[in-house]
């Protein structure tokens, strides 16, 4: 295992390596090849920012990020792993000098996204058990040193890499015609988000939002009037985070009057226990789609978000649900009918009678 000074020099030499020629992509995929082969993710990671934050993607005839690496075969990894290297060193980067830095992107996965203070202080006790006690510096001890900071709110379990890339990211964010489709069965604004923040608000656009440290969960915290939520993904205690935001609308719809009626955007998780009552309400699978760019500013341009999903073009979401809890059955069919399918479109209780209220 390398020494801290060799990972602190090697991390400042691709700093430099890079800096010399901030417009040399060709350098920087250099760097990158030649790091794979030592395993040596800050090298990596590096690169990785300077072409995504200089854009320099676009001199390989990419209009994205993302489209770029997916077109980088060679490189070893794909626009995920890509997505947790930018991530992974944009947080080592900032760490003190005098801590140890981590050796694999692995290691601090579960800290990106954190407070820098919070994630050295997880990071720094994580090395002290493993010094003390002989336990390897895995992924699994961070995590463990990490749920016993954290408060219990779905933060906490929010560990998976996803919910801490940045939702300005081209992979999370919802996509604008799926919120185009929100708004049209709405006939305008939504008013809650639940599991947003600031950044993925400026596409949903919700009048109210919730952030994970807020924790939309919690019972102190009201649902009222027209809801989206697109969950995170993640476990607390054994409850998978998407059934715990599902099954609170669900109940709100039932027993709250202030809630009118709700959209949300689900992974698809068929024969899962909190998955079944997916079932029971109309509900729209999507189909994968390809969203042209001229398709995409029209949805923005209409009020579907411009931040973030498929605004650029690109690939719709694959294996994605989106429910419907209310009672307006026959307005969610018109407005999600043509994004993928409605089973039974015709036959949910209340559809022949549910009319535009």
């Amino acid at each position: 295992m390398a020494t801290n000074e060799n990972q602190l020099d090697v991390l400042l030499q691709a700093v430099e390596e890079v800096v010399e020629q901030p417009e040399d992509l060709e350098g920087c995929e250099k760097l990158i090849e030649g790091s794979s082969l030592k395993n040596n993710f800050l090298r990596i990671g590096q690169a990785l920012v300077t072409i995504n934050d200089r854009k320099l993607y676009k001199r390989a005839g990419s209009s994205s990020f993302t489209q770029y690496i997916e077109q980088k075969s060679d490189f070893g990894f794909g626009p995920r792993q890509a997505l947790r290297l930018l991530a992974a060193t944009r947080l080592v980067r900032n760490f003190p000098p005098t801590i140890a830095l981590p050796t694999s992107e692995r290691q601090v996965r579960a800290l990106v996204g954190l407070e820098q203070q919070q994630a050295v202080k997880v990071w720094v006790k994580a090395n002290l058990i493993a010094q003390e006690t002989g336990v390897p510096l895995t992924h699994r001890l961070v995590e463990s040193v990490l749920g016993k900071e954290l408060p219990a709110s779905y933060r906490q379990a929010a560990r998976d890499w996803q919910d801490y890339v940045s939702p300005d990211s081209e992979y999370y964010a919802t996509p604008p015609y799926i919120l185009t489709a929100v708004r049209k069965l709405y006939g305008g604004a939504i008013d809650l988000d639940p599991a947003s923040d600031e950044k993925a608000n400026e596409a949903v656009q919700a009048a109210k939002f919730y952030t994970a440290e807020e924790d939309g969960l919690s019972p102190e915290l009201p649902w009222s009037g027209k809801i989206f939520i697109n969950p995170p993904s993640g476990i607390v205690g054994s409850e998978p985070l998407q059934g715990l935001f599902f099954n609170r609308a669900i109940r709100e719809a039932a027993v709250a009057p202030t809630i009118t009626e709700c959209v949300i955007l689900l992974k698809a998780a068929v024969g899962q226990r909190w998955f079944g009552p997916v079932f029971d309400h109309p509900h729209c699978w999507l189909a994968e789609r390809t969203v042209k760019k001229g398709a995409a500013a029209a949805a923005a341009a209409a009020g579907g978000g411009g931040n973030g999903g498929d605004g650029g073009g690109g690939k719709g979401p694959r294996g994605m649900v989106v429910v419907y809890v209310g009672r307006r059955v026959q307005d969610f069919c018109n407005a999600f009918g043509e994004l993928g399918h409605i089973p039974g479109l015709n036959t949910w209780a209340g559809s022949k009678s549910a009319g535009r209220d």
